[in-house]
């Protein structure tokens, strides 16, 4: 008996390089919770500024194992300015590798889950604080995201729509005093994870999705 052919294409590799640990703990969060067997995520721990992670995504493009490299910057990983930033993005795309950023830091994509800031934030402390009143135990450290946040990602998930609607209200608001530039870009990774990766797959942790408990 002949195997049935299939039409369906093989998926796309897809790599993330980021600039903190934090960060690619909760990409991996993300990669466990929603099943992306072809998502990988990389910590560029030995990296010192905004180019040494573009270094880093560039050579991973080159290897030829990812069809979709995106490299995550976090203004509290290095001293960075908006004009560095620009600069970072059009080197980026020279070589082929997106360039996510979340200022001040990638906390602010967690507030933008559950709450639309009124106000430019640039102190990371006043998210951390925001954050507390709904999860208790955040910090915005790594330690939290192995501990206490070890299922932040599944607890944001169901939020991620209105995540969208506050990160272009909150972009709008902050871009004359951000040198033209919105606090993150997120959304634009999400989406093209999504656009990769597939749906995602997150009934094996239903028991676990909702904000309490945290």
């Amino acid at each position: 008996m002949k195997r049935k052919k299939t039409n369906q294409a093989p998926k796309k590799a897809m790599l993330i390089v980021t600039s903190t640990e934090a960060e690619s703990l909760f990409f991996s969060q993300m990669r466990k919770d929603c099943r992306y067997t072809n998502l990988t995520v990389q910590y560029a721990g030995g990296a010192t500024d905004v180019d040494q992670v573009i270094a880093e995504a560039v050579k991973q493009r080159i290897s030829g194992k990812y069809d979709v490299v995106w490299a995550v910057i976090g203004f509290d990983a290095f001293p960075l300015t908006f004009a560095q930033l620009r600069g970072a993005i059009a080197k980026a795309e020279a070589k082929k590798v997106k360039l996510a950023w979340n200022y001040p830091s990638l906390p602010i994509w967690y507030l933008l889950h559950v709450q639309g800031p009124r106000l430019p934030i640039s102190d990371t402390t006043v998210i951390e604080n925001s954050l507390k009143g709904i999860f208790p135990k955040f910090t915005a450290s790594a330690q939290y995201l192995l501990d206490a946040g070890n299922s932040l990602h599944l607890k944001l998930f169901p939020l991620k729509a209105q995540a969208a609607v506050n990160a272009s209200a909150y972009n709008s608001l902050v871009e004359r005093r951000f040198d033209g530039f919105g606090a993150t870009n997120m959304v634009k990774l999400v989406s093209e994870i999504s656009d990769v990766c597939g749906l995602a797959d997150v009934s094996h942790n239903q028991k676990l999705i909702g904000l309490k408990n945290s």
